[in-house]
């Protein structure tokens, strides 16, 4: 039994991605981004059942990227899509072809992107690229932004079209060379982990001063946020 705890927990993950999907198209945007942030917990629980059972298996591997493709890849583009294409822009002008056709690269790095994780040997302190868990978290964080600052960047030139190309640039980072923080560390000492440390504990402050002042949808932005810059500081200063 304990064997199939990580798989059955995997594809629950897929479950729930393929439920963000459904919540999309009904346009409920925000049970869409609930699931996936409820999915990313999934996606972590079956690697932690895997390593504590000792029951790893590249069935479970090849199951976790399908799972993570589509909760992370194709539900955060079709969540984009949705919400960029209720714009009139889109509408009149009949865009909306395009712009899905646009969002497929998406799901196209994405697939990249586990490809070379599966692949190729990456090292334990740090991910090459942009893990795409952390892109979907990313994006969904700022539809969620996006759509609770509404009123206020309406009055932006071209907003529409603004949203869906800066999702787009951040996906490349996901086949980029870039050197990215990573939670899984073999040790937790200080001299090894200094930007970890400084991030995690920026983000608690930060977390602290947004509860404090009422402002706890902008949590999950600010760290990754957060998780962005001390990422592309660890580049610079290796």
């Amino acid at each position: 039994m304990k064997k199939n705890i990580p798989n059955i927990i995997t594809s629950l993950n897929l479950l729930l991605g393929w439920t963000s999907i459904y919540f999309a198209y009904l346009g409920e945007i925000n049970w869409a981004i609930t699931v996936i942030l409820l999915a990313s917990l999934f996606d972590y629980l079956d690697g932690f059942a895997a390593r504590k059972f000792n029951v790893q298996s590249s069935l479970g591997a090849q199951l976790d990227s399908f799972a993570d493709l589509i909760t992370f890849g194709i539900a955060p583009a079709v969540i984009v899509f949705f919400v960029s294409s209720m714009s009139l822009l889109f509408v009149e002008k009949d865009m909306g072809f395009w712009l899905f056709l646009a969002l497929g690269l998406i799901p196209l790095l994405g697939a990249i992107r586990l490809a070379r994780f599966n692949t190729v040997k990456e090292e334990s302190t740090f991910f090459i690229g942009l893990p795409i868990p952390a892109f979907a978290l990313i994006t969904i964080s700022l539809t969620w932004t996006y759509i609770e600052f509404n009123t206020l960047i309406v009055n932006i030139a071209n907003y529409e079209i603004i949203f869906p190309i800066i999702i787009l640039l951040i996906s490349f980072l996901m086949v980029s060379k870039w050197k990215f923080l990573s939670l899984k560390k073999k040790n937790l000492n200080f001299d090894q982990n200094k930007l970890l440390f400084i991030w995690v504990i920026s983000s608690l402050f930060f977390l602290v001063l947004l509860i404090i002042f009422g402002n706890s949808f902008l949590i999950l932005p600010i760290v990754l946020f957060l998780y962005l810059l001390f990422s592309l500081i660890n580049n610079l200063i290796q």
